[in-house]
């Protein structure tokens, strides 16, 4: 009978949910890691006139968790004479350090080369109430919201399992993901948070590479042609057509002759007269490219190409070519292209795609789990 009750319990969920029902299975971290795990974020190197404000009391911890110092509202020292750790924890959540107020507590870490890293010591799912808003807008469809949540906890979730013997977990900046603190919070991303909290994206147990970018240009990047290294079975390319919907899935630069020749004079080939194409990833994106000048010409691969470009190149999906002022640059997408495009996802949940077949669009074959309690 107990069993009969099961079965027709499990068929009603079927009927209610269909082809929308979302399996998530516990997940249980070999480093016994919790939801409410805190991530370190660093936030810079500190400098000699440092002052931490807060609405209320402050308290100072030494190395050895011993409170060495109470104070209301601001707290300031020379943080280039400090010796050995030290932390602020405030009665009121929001320590406020250059105008940005953070959850958690600020870490003060003296290092090996004589700088003092700054370090936001935050619980996992507090971090990401401010990085979700500070990847895409707050205003976006609820299940695109839902897929960032789950792309950037799934990024963390790796980092800190990987930064165990480092100073900290992951960066304020794009490097890592953004982050701005509690200035940036927004009740609709919080909410996209909450709906989601613990769950991660897993390929045979393991949190996946949660690589995401802005626009894919209407198909996705491997990591291999990016990175290097191997391929991923759940990282392959995939057709990307709702990026149209968002910004920079076409564009163009052009750049004078002045400009192009400073840019690549570290290839020691005088003023530029041509840039050619000579090969392409599968996925249309440059992979190798040759800059032909007065003095000589030489071969660069499309990736240190952009990097020396900077944002004139938006993505490696693109074409040039010399015209009369200087040199046309047409393009589709922005970022390295790989993993999720937050446009795409957009597009897709303007179609009412859920956050689930967003997610499994862009990684193929992968699983959703909860991180236990």
């Amino acid at each position: 009978m107990k069993r009969l009750s099961i079965i027709i319990l499990s068929f009603l969920i079927l009927a209610v949910w269909g082809c929308n029902t979302v399996i998530i299975r516990p997940w249980n971290s070999p480093n016994a890691l919790k939801t409410s795990e805190k991530i370190r974020v660093f936030l810079g190197k500190a400098e000699s006139d440092l002052m931490i404000k807060a609405d209320g009391v402050i308290f100072v911890y030494d190395v050895n968790d011993l409170l060495i110092k109470r104070a209301y509202d601001a707290v300031s020292l020379d943080a280039k004479k400090l010796k050995a750790p030290i932390r602020f924890v405030a009665d009121n959540p929001g320590l406020e350090y250059k105008g940005r107020k953070f959850r958690g507590e600020i870490l003060l870490q003296p290092d090996k080369n004589g700088n003092v890293l700054l370090i936001n010591r935050v619980p996992l799912e507090e971090y990401l109430y401010s990085v979700v808003p500070s990847e895409v807008p707050a205003g976006w469809p609820t299940e695109a919201l839902k897929a960032q949540a789950i792309c950037s906890r799934t990024y963390a979730i790796r980092e800190i399992l990987n930064k165990k013997d480092t100073a900290y977990d992951v960066e304020s900046t794009v490097n890592s993901q953004a982050y701005s603190g509690m200035t940036k919070e927004n009740p609709r991303t919080t909410q996209a948070v909450r709906d989601t909290e613990g769950v991660l994206a897993v390929y045979e147990d393991d949190p996946i590479h949660m690589f995401f970018h802005s626009n894919s240009g209407g198909r996705t990047e491997t990591p291999d042609q990016v990175w290097g290294g191997k391929r991923l079975p759940y990282l392959e390319s995939v057709a990307s057509r709702f990026d149209e919907a968002g910004d920079n899935f076409v564009w163009k630069e052009i750049l004078n002759q002045d400009k192009m020749d400073q840019t690549l004079s570290s290839l020691g080939v005088g003023s530029i007269q041509s840039i050619q194409v000579l090969s392409r990833t599968p996925s249309g994106r440059v992979d190798l490219l040759e800059v032909i000048g007065k003095q000589g010409t030489s071969k660069i691969k499309g990736k240190e190409f952009r990097s020396l470009l900077g944002t004139s190149v938006k993505s490696l999906r693109f074409g040039i070519k010399r015209e009369s002022e200087g040199f046309l640059i047409k393009g589709m997408g922005a970022g390295h292209g790989v993993g999720l495009s937050q446009w795409g996802s957009f597009g897709m949940a303007k179609q009412n795609f859920t956050y689930a077949e967003i997610i499994r669009h862009y990684y193929q074959g992968i699983e959703f789990a909860r991180i236990t309690r």
